[in-house]
């Protein structure tokens, strides 16, 4: 797509803050300044393509033989218990992370599963792979729809994102039935380092998921549920359990401990998706909304809505976090990546619209409003009077720099 309208031109020079670009990319894979908590070097060079250099220098049979013996007191420890939790979704990740546990961990998990927005078919069908393809029983919550509806809503409207309470139930709610099952162990996908969430000592040490990490990286954008409950006083907290985080003292009190399996083991998931295809696992046979890839957002019919009001905010999205990961990992070259970012990306999703709309209770015109509410004006055209300026299709249009930004 090329910008091809005569409203208001804007030159890379305009892109200033303070005489610094607001909205750069990173000199190796694209991802630009705008992501939240990824940072650069004074070369040019983000945080996710740095670690990937590091991963070079780890010695991952070490960290395989760490984690063995992390888990070793655990198996078979208590016969009439599960030896951990893995939070599960039927995506690549967390079926992968079933076969690193039941494969070489040799341990016997519950897997917990927090139920998405909008089930989709095919990740109904990845998650019963787990649980037939590696023997594992499974909990998943039918959550209230009510109540996570309104959360969706609140989301949506106070921070353009219906997902935040899907992003922090998924954290929560595995560690409450840890808690509740006295289960030592709960276990999570790849490391924050192989997308730069966060400063380069926290990438490179942190194996252990922490309280603070899910409210500062993961997942509730600043937003605690107190903070939503505020906001709709229909909403009572009895209401909302699974959006709580367990607290220090009973976690503390059961010595339960979340890890990130991408610390001990490389994470690739071209290398990873063909191990879990064996036992069933299934990919889409047409690109996904919003990207080229066909491997991820399976589970979740809403997801690439979630996708499209991040590239709204931060001027990025799905197409850039997979082209940015196949350039990181050497099999992608940057103009055809560059090429990929500028067809998918910027899109606005059509395959469950209105059941997006129906699922929050509002209309076409009350959704566009919130994208304006949301949408950044340093990277979108707007007309003489400030308003931002659209496609017959709905879809905002970029200023030029946007497109410059990938040629410096």
């Amino acid at each position: 797509m090329k910008n091809t309208t005569t409203s208001l031109k804007v030159s890379i020079k305009d892109n200033q803050i303070n005489s610094k670009p607001f909205f750069f990319r990173c000199k190796k894979c694209f991802l630009p300044s705008s992501k939240p908590d990824l940072h650069f070097d004074d070369e040019g060079v983000c945080m996710a393509c740095r670690y990937r250099e590091h991963e070079k220098t780890i010695h991952w049979e070490a960290r395989k033989q760490e984690f063995l013996e992390l888990v070793k007191p655990y198996r078979e420890a208590n016969p009439n218990n599960y030896d951990c939790i893995i939070a599960v979704s039927g995506g690549k990740d967390s079926c992968y992370q079933v076969h690193l546990i039941k494969e070489i961990g040799k341990l016997n998990p519950l897997l917990v599963s927090f139920e998405p927005s909008c089930p989709t078919e095919i990740g109904q069908h990845n998650l019963q792979v787990m649980v037939d393809g590696y023997g594992c029983d499974l909990i998943q919550l039918k959550k209230s729809s009510r109540t996570y509806r309104k959360l969706a809503r609140l989301g949506f409207d106070v921070v353009g994102d219906h997902e935040w309470p899907n992003h922090v139930g998924i954290f929560c709610w595995p560690m409450q039935m840890a808690v509740k099952f006295n289960i030592p162990l709960t276990f999570y996908g790849e490391s924050r380092g192989t997308i730069g969430l966060g400063r380069w000592e926290t990438l490179i040490n942190q194996k252990e998921i922490t309280r603070s990490d899910v409210e500062q990286y993961i997942g509730m954008n600043g937003f605690r549920l107190t903070d939503m409950l505020e906001i709709d006083t229909s909403l009572k907290l009895e209401e909302c359990l699974p959006y709580i985080y367990p607290d220090a003292k009973s976690k503390k009190k059961l010595d339960i401990h979340a890890y990130n399996l991408g610390y001990y083991f490389y994470w690739d998931y071209m290398k990873n998706i063909p191990v879990i295809r064996k036992k069933g696992w299934r990919r889409l046979d047409h690109s996904k909304d919003g990207t080229f890839a066909n491997w991820e957002d399976l589970d979740c019919g809403f997801m690439p809505y979630h996708q499209y009001l991040k590239f709204i905010k931060y001027g990025y999205a799905r197409a850039t976090d997979h082209a940015a990961s196949e350039i990181r990992l050497g099999r992608m070259f940057r103009e055809q990546a560059k090429e990929l970012i500028m067809e998918y990306d910027w899109k606005l999703p059509t395959e469950y619209f209105q059941e997006f709309l129906d699922f929050l209770d509002i209309d076409e015109e009350y959704f566009f409003k919130t994208v304006d509410k949301f949408a950044n004006p340093i990277l979108f055209e707007t007309d003489n009077e400030g308003n931002f300026i659209r496609m017959h299709d709905g879809n905002l249009i970029l200023k030029n720099w946007w497109y410059e930004s990938f040629d410096i």
